[in-house]
């Protein structure tokens, strides 16, 4: 506590000769941090379009057939929904229809789909909330066939929230349209969202002329993107029951291998979001490779900058460490002043820095940039939302201190033991 009070009171009084350091620490961890916060909100926005998208964070494949009568579907939702008792989860009964030759109609206008998913609004209601409506909501109310559309699309057919629009299909029995009643239009312009419409599911099944049945079975956690103790404990317990392809097989391996099995050997899958969005792997390893590299070339700026600049400063503080150890104190306290001085130094540095980025990043999700192509998919309602981890904000930060601590100590080691007689010899 003594050698920190006198290294406080010294850097307040020498405040001139840090405060290019000071600069140097505050700004190099305003830009790490804040480009920390954007990557990691631009991969949370992407991780959240495609739970959206596929239905929750892991889905359960397989049997004798993908697609398969609802009643049989209920019997495998109903082990998985004991399996997650004491998990925050719920369980998803989907069914995705290829929509490539499929077209909505409003007003003589049609525009074709990519995707068509089938879904149960009321059993999806906490998925949906976290979606980002400009228009109505995902609440069906007083009507039965209803659909959600992306705002590109509705802005297309020029149609609003409450606006009926009919669905063209073409199926094995001919062609087939329904009336829909478009309750929600949301803000999604991704790969993941643009050509994609959520029908109510028995309407979906009504115009497809065909008996009840899905295709999927997703689990969704409230809380967040389940660990992979979690999704381990959820395999081996379904290991127990049914014949599994090993845990994290790839997405399009499994499905394959699943095309050449025969009725007789059926097989099921627990496919984890991180398979289904592989494709998209090198994009996020791309944006953490350059954030990787910033904070490396920061980091020794901010390390070899303080640590070379302390060099020159106990230099010109010589006679300083010569009379202190001529009153009696060690070269080991005079060490420990001066590492407490650049430990102020460095943690003043990080807070203002952290403080300044908060700001910073504040100020980017207020922009709108969904005008931007093919970026939406990174965005939350067409912005920018920072992501806050405090964990790996911390730990950056405190790898910070301590490296550029051990080099200002590697600097300090030679340079403090200045003699009493040297000290007085050069005061004289």
């Amino acid at each position: 506590m003594f050698y920190f009070k006198i290294a406080l009171k010294s850097m307040l009084n020498r405040h001139q000769q840090y405060k290019s350091l000071f600069a140097v620490t505050a700004v190099g961890i305003c830009i790490m941090l804040s480009a920390l916060m954007i990557t990691d909100g631009m991969i949370k926005s992407m991780n959240e379009k495609a739970r959206q998208y596929y239905g929750g964070d892991v889905q359960f494949l397989g049997g004798i057939t993908l697609t398969k009568p609802l009643s049989m579907a209920q019997e495998e939702s109903e082990v998985l929904k004991d399996f997650l008792k004491k998990e925050n989860a719920i369980v998803i009964n989907r069914f995705n229809h290829d929509g490539s030759n499929d077209s909505y109609y409003f007003e003589g206008t049609s525009v074709r789909q990519r995707s068509i998913i089938g879904i149960d609004f009321e059993n999806e209601k906490e998925l949906f909330e976290k979606f980002t409506f400009i228009e109505g909501s995902f609440e069906k109310g007083e009507y039965e066939d209803t659909v959600l559309l992306s705002e590109p699309i509705a802005r297309k057919l020029g149609c609003h929230a409450g606006d009926s629009v009919t669905l063209y299909c073409p199926t094995d029995y001919g062609i087939n349209t329904i009336e829909l009643v478009l309750t929600g239009i949301f803000q999604d312009a991704s790969v993941f969202g643009m050509y994609t419409s959520y029908v109510n599911y028995m309407s979906l099944m009504k115009v497809l002329n065909r008996e009840p049945c899905i295709d999927r079975i997703s689990v969704y956690y409230k809380k967040g993107e389940p660990s992979n103790r979690q999704l381990l404990s959820l395999y081996s317990k379904l290991e127990q029951k049914f014949t599994m392809y090993p845990f994290g097989i790839d997405k399009q391996d499994f499905y394959d291998d699943f095309s050449s099995l025969s009725k007789k050997d059926a097989r099921w899958c627990l496919i984890p979001l991180a398979s289904n969005v592989s494709d998209l792997r090198l994009l996020v390893g791309a944006l953490k490779l350059i954030v990787a590299a910033i904070v490396l070339v920061l980091m020794i700026i901010i390390s070899v900058g303080i640590s070379s600049t302390y060099r020159v400063i106990v230099i010109k503080r010589s006679i300083e460490s010569g009379t202190l150890r001529a009153i009696g104190m060690r070269p080991s306290g005079i060490m420990k002043m001066f590492v407490c001085e650049a430990f102020f130094l460095l943690l003043s540095g990080a807070l203002s820095g952290f403080a300044v980025s908060l700001i910073i990043v504040k100020i980017l999700s207020v922009f709108n940039l969904s005008f931007v192509s093919g970026f939406d998919l990174f965005l939350t309602g067409g912005c920018l939302i920072p992501f806050v981890n405090g964990f790996k904000i911390t730990g950056l930060v405190a790898v910070i201190i301590v490296t550029t601590l051990c080099s200002v100590l590697f600097t300090l080691r030679k340079l403090i033991h200045v003699s009493p007689v040297t000290a007085m010899a050069t005061t004289t």
